[in-house]
């Protein structure tokens, strides 16, 4: 008989700016803090840009969505519940309340970019992500319970263990399937040589089933049931295509991905495999970043 997955706490931190798009965050927050021992603060930051007249009416209706959403957080079972308030700068306020609680992860809301200009400079979630140094959870659905099916990118790098490990911990009855994509454009995608191939695939199985083995040393005892139903998906093509068209094919709750949180112009112009997946996906995402 496997061994009982380890109890999970989860402390969540979401950002409510009073938008349709902080509905979905807030569901998603209350179910993953709801566990005993979960902890979750709903913040709202008021501009510091407003005329000081205005920011004081607007925090006091601020401050009564919020005590509503917490005593509807109560109601649906998350037990510790705080509201914060203040005036600031969204993205900073965010990262600060999170540091300042010990939260493991935060939870916003989403949109696409207006314009290109905002895509260079960042979403609030993008300034969370480069600026903040912790998971990020960008919930795009409401929720329809616990995250079932779980689909976790995996490109060997200390952020895709980070990334993993928090599948494991957080989510221990969700099926996850961990995928890595193989090929290069000088090389193996370019090669219709059909030994080629088979060799770089069964060199990516032979990485992913060590990749891994490390991550279950690292997760340590109370996660072996959990361990033991993620599936190892090795595709070959480009990452970002072979994420998405995965995740088209299996419907997956949630795509976990882990972010080197590399910002600005740079971000924007070369791009990278995250924002890809932060950007087209269909589903929840948990951006990861590398242990600090």
């Amino acid at each position: 008989m496997s061994a009982p997955a380890a109890e999970t706490h989860l402390n969540v931190l979401t950002g409510i700016d009073l938008t349709e798009r902080s509905r979905n965050a807030f569901a998603r927050a209350v179910e993953l803090a709801r566990a005993p021992g979960g902890h979750l603060t709903l913040v709202h930051v008021t501009s510091d840009a407003l005329p000081h007249q205005v920011a004081s009416v607007h925090e006091g209706y601020a401050q009564e969505v919020l005590q509503d959403l917490a005593a509807k957080a109560r109601a649906q079972g998350a037990q510790q519940v705080e509201t914060v308030g203040v005036r600031g700068r969204d993205y900073e306020t965010l990262i600060a309340e999170a540091r300042k609680t010990k939260a493991d992860l935060i939870v916003i809301g989403t949109h696409r970019p207006s314009s290109l200009m905002q895509d260079m400079l960042g979403t609030t979630a993008d300034r969370v992500l480069r600026l903040g140094g912790m998971p990020v959870l960008l919930a795009r659905r409401k929720p329809e319970g616990a995250y079932r099916s779980i689909l976790v990118a995996v490109d060997f790098s200390s952020a895709a263990r980070r990334a993993l490990e928090c599948a494991v911990r957080w989510f221990p009855d969700a099926r996850i399937a961990a995928l890595t994509a193989y090929g290069t454009a000088r090389r193996s995608l370019l090669s219709d040589d059909k030994e080629v191939r088979e060799a770089a695939a069964e060199t990516r199985r032979l990485a992913l089933k060590g990749f891994l083995d490390e991550v279950g040393e690292a997760v340590g005892s109370g996660h072996e049931s959990t361990l033991g139903r993620v599936v190892p998906v090795v595709e070959r093509g480009w990452a970002e295509e072979v994420i998405l068209a995965r995740a088209e094919e299996t419907k997956p709750d949630l795509i976990v991905v882990g972010t080197h949180a590399r910002g600005g112009i740079q971000h924007a112009v070369l791009g990278s495999v995250a924002q890809w997946v932060l950007t087209e996906a269909p589903c929840d995402v948990l951006a990861v970043p590398p242990a600090s």
